[in-house]
């Protein structure tokens, strides 16, 4: 990968590690799924100007919004709710460099080399170690949540590859207005019917910028550029670079959440750096992947 995209996948996945405060916020404010929702209506706004779908078979673009759009958030927040911290739930969310490495190499043929297979062991055991000093107590339920979000992330990230499209902020927008009435439609059922529409009332302009923050900026350009990294590279150079969201969603959630940085935390921040640096950087350039 070359120095300008290296720098591009840490400010996306620096940016995404931030967000994790951000829906902690939001939880406060609104019922899981109805975040969800708004979330990835914020993310469709773009289809305003971009009228036209993009110029792939539907399947590809009604994957990408159920996995990213609808599965994905709506199981990470419903984590949150039960009680998963936001700290750990950044950290486990990063499962799907593992998912994403299996499922691509059985899809796609991608063949990691040994310093990717060293680099994916040595973040996770910096992820383990991070763990270990995260408070206890998640519900079962709630860690089920978190893990399953990380696969239908994987999942997206097979789909936006086997897409086969570069037409990229066309496919994300309108992606994610797919998954709008889906999740509006279970908040009307799962969270109080009407009553959870009107908690909409009462939100401050704090959250509605909270909001577009997470669904125009976060997701939809964020996803916009990674996917672009994603069409670009092989999976196994690309996906590592998520093992940066639970650094940035520690040290954010320790100066704004209050959840504490200690010595065997910052050790465990090392290892996943120094596992990103194995994955990532070689002696030639990885060959780009044009599907």
């Amino acid at each position: 990968m070359s120095i300008a995209h290296i720098a591009l996948a840490l400010a996306v996945t620096g940016l995404w590690g931030f967000t994790f405060v951000v829906m902690r916020e939001l939880l406060d404010a609104l019922p899981p799924f109805m975040v969800a929702g708004l979330r990835v209506a914020t993310a469709a706004l773009p289809v305003l100007i971009l009228f036209r779908p993009p110029a792939i078979p539907w399947y590809w673009t009604v994957g990408i919004g159920l996995t990213q759009g609808t599965i994905q958030m709506s199981l990470l927040l419903f984590g949150m709710e039960f009680g998963m911290p936001a700290g750990l739930s950044s950290l486990l969310l990063q499962s799907q460099v593992f998912f994403t490495t299996i499922f691509a190499f059985a899809i796609l043929g991608e063949r990691p080399g040994r310093a990717q297979y060293a680099g994916i062991a040595v973040s996770g055991a910096g992820i383990a170690v991070i763990g270990l000093t995260l408070p206890g107590g998640p519900t079962l339920a709630g860690l089920g949540f978190v893990i399953v979000a990380a696969l239908s992330w994987a999942c997206s990230n097979m789909i936006i590859k086997l897409a086969g499209t570069d037409d990229l902020l066309r496919l994300i927008a309108w992606a994610h207005l797919i998954g709008v009435l889906p999740l509006l439609g279970l908040s009307y059922v799962f969270e109080g019917g009407p009553a959870a529409f009107t908690a909409l009332a009462d939100i401050t302009w704090v959250t509605i910028g909270e909001l577009f923050f997470l669904g125009l900026i976060a997701t939809c350009f964020g996803f916009m550029l990674w996917s672009y990294l994603l069409r670009r590279y092989p999976a196994y150079l690309v996906t590592p670079f998520s093992l940066v969201i639970p650094i940035s969603g520690l040290i954010s959630t320790a100066l704004l959440l209050d959840e504490s940085l200690g010595p065997q935390r910052l050790a465990g921040v090392g290892l996943v750096f120094a596992g990103l640096v194995l994955a990532t950087l070689r002696f030639r350039t990885g060959r780009a992947v044009r599907l």
